[in-house]
C-alpha cells in the first residue's frame, strides 16, 4: 500500500490541477485571507463580549447547540470553514514557501484550541485561568491568519524587502516586544477575568492620589499590567525611532512601526477609558481589539525583519554564492 500511495496522490493531484487553477487563484486566495482575517477579529471580538458581559453560560451546558438550537454550530462552522478554505488554498499556490508551510499548520492548531478551550469553558466551571488562555489562543489564530493574508498579499513587492541587511539589535527589540505585549495582554485578561480592574481606579495614578495600589486587592496585579503598558509604550517609540532611520531602505518596517506605536497611544488612552468608565463594556471591548492588533502589528514587523528563506531566492535568482552553493550541493546529495 505504501509503494502506491505516492503516485496515487501525484494522479489525484494531476487530475484536480485543472479544475484549481480555475478557482484557486492568487487573487482569490488574497480576497480570502482579507476576509478571513475580518473575520476572525469579529469572532475574537465577539468573543471578548461574551466574556465581559459574563454570558457565557447564556446557551446553557451544550456546545456547540445553544439550547439546542443551530446558531452558535453554524458559527463555529463558519470560522472553521473559513480557516481551513485559507490552509488549503495558500498551501495549494505558494506551498514553496517555508513561511506558508509553519502559519497554515498554526493556524489550524490554534483554531481547533480555540474551539476546545470554548467548549471546556461551557461544559467546565470558568476559572481566571482558563479564560485567559482562551483569550491567548484566540491572539495566536487571529494573527496567524493576518500575517497569512499580509504575506500573501505582499508578494513580489515589500515581500523583497526583507532580503535587505538589518541591524541584529532591531530583530532583537521587535521580537522582544511582540513576546512582551503577549504577556501583557495575557496579564490583562487574567486581571478582567478576576473582577479587580478597578484595583487601580483612578489614572494616571493608581488609587488615592498615589502611584502604587496600596493594600487593595488585586492591586499588585494591577499594577504590574499598569507598568507593563508603560513599558510597551516606551519600546513602542524607540521602535518608531528606529524605523524612521531606516525608512529609505526598509519602508516596509517604518510604516509598521508607524502603526504599533499609534495602536500603542490607543491602547494607553483606551485603558484609561477603562478606569474612567469604571469598566463599561464598550471600553473593554475596544481594550481588547486594540491589543490585538499591536500584537498583529508586531508579528508583522517580526515576520519583515527576516530574510525570506535562501530557496526562494534561489528560485528568484537572488541568493548569495554561499547560498546558491549550499543548496545546489544539497539537490545533488538528495
Amino acid at each position: 500500500m505504501q509503494k502506491h500511495a505516492t503516485p496515487m496522490l501525484q494522479n489525484l493531484r494531476a487530475q484536480l490541477a485543472p479544475v484549481a487553477a480555475r478557482v484557486v487563484t492568487p487573487l482569490a486566495v488574497r480576497r480570502l485571507a482579507a476576509v478571513t482575517a475580518a473575520v476572525m477579529f469579529l469572532v475574537y471580538a465577539m468573543g471578548t463580549l461574551v466574556t465581559t458581559t459574563k454570558s457565557g453560560h447564556g446557551c446553557g451546558d451544550s456546545w456547540p447547540l445553544c439550547r439546542g438550537q443551530f446558531i452558535p454550530e453554524y458559527a463555529t462552522a463558519t470560522a472553521i470553514e473559513f480557516v481551513l478554505a485559507l490552509a488549503a488554498g495558500v498551501l495549494w499556490l505558494w506551498r514553496a514557501r517555508l513561511e506558508i508551510r509553519i502559519l497554515a499548520p498554526v493556524m489550524v492548531i490554534a483554531l481547533f484550541a480555540e474551539a476546545g478551550l470554548g467548549a471546556a469553558l461551557v461544559l467546565l466551571p470558568p476559572t481566571a485561568l482558563l479564560l485567559a488562555l482562551h483569550f491567548g489562543s484566540s491572539l495566536v489564530l487571529f494573527t496567524s491568519v493576518l500575517l497569512t493574508a499580509l504575506l500573501v498579499r505582499q508578494l513580489g513587492d515589500w515581500d523583497n524587502l526583507r532580503d535587505r541587511p538589518l541591524p541584529a539589535g532591531y530583530r532583537w527589540l521587535v521580537f522582544g516586544m511582540a513576546g512582551f505585549t503577549y504577556v501583557v495582554g495575557f496579564l490583562g485578561a487574567y486581571l478582567r477575568q478576576r473582577g479587580v480592574e478597578l484595583a487601580c481606579n483612578q489614572w494616571p495614578v493608581c488609587r488615592d492620589g498615589s502611584l502604587l495600589p496600596g493594600a487593595a486587592a488585586g492591586g499588585g496585579i494591577a499594577f504590574a499590567h499598569r507598568l507593563a503598558a508603560l513599558l510597551l509604550a516606551l519600546g513602542a517609540i524607540g521602535l518608531f525611532v528606529w524605523g524612521r532611520r531606516l525608512r529609505d531602505s526598509r519602508p516596509d518596517l517604518y510604516h509598521g512601526s508607524q502603526w504599533v506605536l499609534a495602536l500603542v497611544l490607543a491602547q494607553a488612552l483606551v485603558g484609561a477609558l477603562v478606569v474612567w468608565s469604571r469598566v463599561a463594556e464598550v471600553s473593554q471591548l475596544l481594550h481588547a481589539g486594540l491589543v490585538a492588533l499591536v500584537f498583529g502589528a508586531l508579528c508583522y514587523l517580526c515576520l519583515q525583519s527576516l530574510p525570506r528563506p535562501a530557496r526562494t531566492r534561489l528560485a528568484t535568482g537572488e541568493a548569495t554564492p554561499a547560498e546558491l552553493r549550499t543548496l545546489t550541493g544539497a539537490t545533488t546529495t538528495s
